[in-house]
């Protein structure tokens, strides 16, 4: 195998995370933080897994952005339909080109990224719930693709669509105006769950809330 500079991994790592993360603040340094040892060790050994990520997460935010033009869902909010069925695409079209089992190990890189961040960083929008849910939709997209294999664009859209819509996807709990909602549907103050990762935030199905 070549030789790869630890630099060049953490580099691709950094363009092919920065556009999913939740918060504005993250650099190369803090990426490399938030790598344990057995994710650095993965890094250097799939080198062309990582450069294939790249590819395929800048086809997937392109076609999130013509969903959110066409309103699909109501909003494209942190929680919201949207940002499940990004989920689930982005791991169906990784699972696609690199294997199920090397998605899954990106999608979990990328969560335990957003936990250092909450954790280095005041007032984060990112919680349990949020890597909760986040979780729950990467599997749905990991699943999709195990159960019906490589298909065209439109089918696989579609096949998303109407798993969101028939309730197996999760999203966060919130009201009309958005705001966040907890088991008995009462409003928590946003002064009350941001910056804390254990707070009284929910899931829902994917097919009820807002």
């Amino acid at each position: 195998m070549k030789t790869v500079k630890i630099e060049t991994v953490f580099c691709l790592f950094t363009i092919f995370l920065l556009p999913f993360c939740t918060v504005k603040s993250q650099n190369k340094k803090m990426l490399f933080k938030s790598l344990n040892s057995q994710n650095k060790i993965w890094a250097v050994t799939h080198i062309t897994q990582i450069k294939k990520a790249l590819h395929i997460s800048e086809q997937v935010l392109n076609t999130m952005d013509s969903l959110y033009t066409e309103r699909i869902f109501a909003t494209n909010t942190e929680g919201g339909h949207l940002d499940a069925f990004r989920h689930i695409y982005w791991m169906y079209s990784l699972s696609s080109e690199i294997g199920v089992e090397n998605a899954r190990r990106i999608g979990i890189i990328y969560e335990d990224y957003n936990r250092y961040i909450f954790d280095n960083q005041y007032n984060s929008s990112y919680d349990k719930a949020g890597r909760l849910m986040d979780e729950y939709n990467n599997e749905v997209g990991l699943y999709l693709y195990s159960k019906i294999g490589f298909k065209d664009k439109s089918i696989v859209l579609e096949n998303i669509k109407n798993l969101i819509i028939n309730g197996y996807a999760k999203i966060i709990s919130k009201d009309k105006l958005l705001r966040s909602l907890n088991r008995n549907n009462e409003i928590i103050p946003d002064s009350l769950w941001r910056g804390k990762w254990e707070n009284e935030r929910c899931l829902i199905n994917s097919n009820t809330g807002t």
